[in-house]
């Protein structure tokens, strides 16, 4: 007579050995997939701060107003910080302060110094600039491209500048 217990148990043993590898093969994809996905991000960010830094480096500061990085990309309800660069290319000093607004509702702009829209006023004697940091705040838009704008209030010529914003997902 044929032992069936035994092949019962051995095809048991069988499945529950399959069913314990599948959740470890599965376990372990997920864990490489968030890993890629984490490695993606901070590539990206590391590229784009490379990117601004070589663009802060390499652009003349030959106006007015001028924003480095001139574009950038926020994950949506993400934020990013941007520099803007008040120069006094006149002969005497002068007096300033900008003013920034967003082209979306979901979309805030903000100057580090006050956390509002209106920047501090500052004195910039001639030859000289200040670098004031602006906050990019994306609040649950759309996706898409969108702008800040940024002024220079009171100011001839070149007082008027954009920053183009990437909002992905």
């Amino acid at each position: 007579m044929i032992n069936r217990k035994g092949s019962i148990e051995l095809s048991m043993s069988t499945i529950i050995v399959v069913i314990i590898g599948i959740v470890l093969l599965s376990l372990g994809l997920l864990l490489v997939k968030e890993r890629w996905q984490d490695l993606t991000k901070i590539t990206k960010e590391i590229f784009e701060r490379a990117d601004a830094a070589i663009e802060e480096i390499y652009s003349e500061v030959n106006s007015l107003l001028t924003i480095i990085p001139s574009e950038t990309t926020v994950k949506k309800n993400g934020d990013e910080n941007v520099n803007v660069i008040i120069a006094n290319l006149e002969n005497s000093q002068i007096i300033v302060n900008a003013i920034v607004s967003s082209s979306d509702p979901f979309l805030e702009c903000i100057f580090a110094d006050t956390m509002s829209t209106t920047s501090e006023t500052y004195t910039i004697e001639s030859g000289e600039q200040v670098k004031i940091k602006m906050i990019v705040d994306e609040k649950g838009g759309d996706l898409g491209i969108k702008t800040c704008n940024v002024v220079i209030p009171g100011q001839t010529g070149d007082n008027r500048g954009s920053l183009i914003v990437r909002v992905e997902k």
